[in-house]
């Protein structure tokens, strides 16, 4: 198996993973979690268990990353302005609306990248990519307003809690190639998930707000920090150390799907005709960007 073939694996893996997982954090905010707790707690979990795994893989080499200044200083860039920007807002987004929403609003991500490093490589945007941009922001407005131009049908917060996701994984995306390439994705995995929830504990302690401990709260818990957090965040960054970050965002088309299908037959979410248009031209762009330059 070539490098490419299982980086595209990795890249499909994880937004099913995590499109799964944001049903499951729906249902936990169902149950009566406190979703600030819940982001604080998420973090700090995952990567204490990520650090141990790696520990008993690599051993002292974990601690690589802090070895020269820049490395540590990239690192915690990474740690906040990627693995918690993209964590809390999109924790934030299902509270303030619910996961469908939460997953295709932040599916916008693809295009900001194009747009980033159109800016960054000072270059006119592709056909493609100008097109694509068109479709995001079409089927942006009419999710938020259902089709009535002009009245906004989801609250304030969870559009723009939604966007600010999309922000978020765009950092997530582009600012780990470096570091995956140097150390592996588990162990830069492992330290952002734990720097940030021990920064985040600051301001959002675990100790307030704690959720009443029943079984079926320790087993969607379970699931989401171990598979839909954890191993999802691995699998992710490592399948960026073998394709691009385009591609690898391009792939996470499966999120939103994954996230609005489950919605819709567990919490039986109104998706209308205009939703449903909508999320098929954000999801479309990722067809789009992967069309053959030629043939724009």
């Amino acid at each position: 198996m070539t490098n490419r073939t299982k980086g595209l694996l990795c890249a499909i893996l994880g937004p099913l993973l995590w499109g799964i997982n944001s049903v499951v954090v729906d249902m936990l905010f169902a149950q009566g979690v406190n979703a600030r707790w819940f982001a604080t707690f998420r973090l700090i979990v995952a990567g204490a268990v990520l650090l141990v795994w790696a520990y008993l893989k690599q051993g002292n080499q974990i601690f690589a990353p802090f070895k020269r200044w820049r490395d540590a200083g990239h690192l915690l860039i990474f740690s906040f302005f990627g693995m918690l920007f993209v964590q809390y807002t999109y924790i934030m987004a299902i509270e303030a609306g619910n996961a469908a929403t939460a997953t295709v609003l932040q599916f916008t991500n693809p295009i900001m990248i194009a747009i980033f490093l159109a800016i960054r490589h000072w270059q006119l945007p592709a056909r493609q990519d100008v097109i694509a941009i068109i479709f995001a922001v079409v089927g942006t407005v009419l999710i938020a307003t259902h089709g009535q131009i002009g009245t906004l049908a989801m609250s304030t917060p969870a559009l723009v809690w939604g966007l600010l996701a999309g922000v978020g994984a765009v950092f997530y995306t582009l600012l780990p190639h470096q570091l995956i390439t140097k150390f592996g994705a588990v162990t830069v995995s492992a330290w952002a998930m734990a720097i940030s929830g021990i920064g985040i504990n600051f301001v959002n302690p675990v100790w307030v707000d704690a959720p009443d401990w029943r079984l079926p709260v320790i087993g969607l818990l379970s699931f989401s920090i171990l598979i839909g957090t954890a191993f999802a965040y691995v699998v992710f960054i490592q399948s960026l150390a073998w394709i691009k970050p385009t591609v690898a965002s391009t792939l996470g088309a499966l999120e939103p799907l994954m996230g609005t299908i489950l919605s819709i037959l567990i919490f039986h979410i109104a998706f209308g005709v205009a939703d449903m248009i909508g999320s098929i031209l954000i999801i479309s762009t990722v067809f789009i960007q992967a069309l053959r330059r030629t043939i724009f």
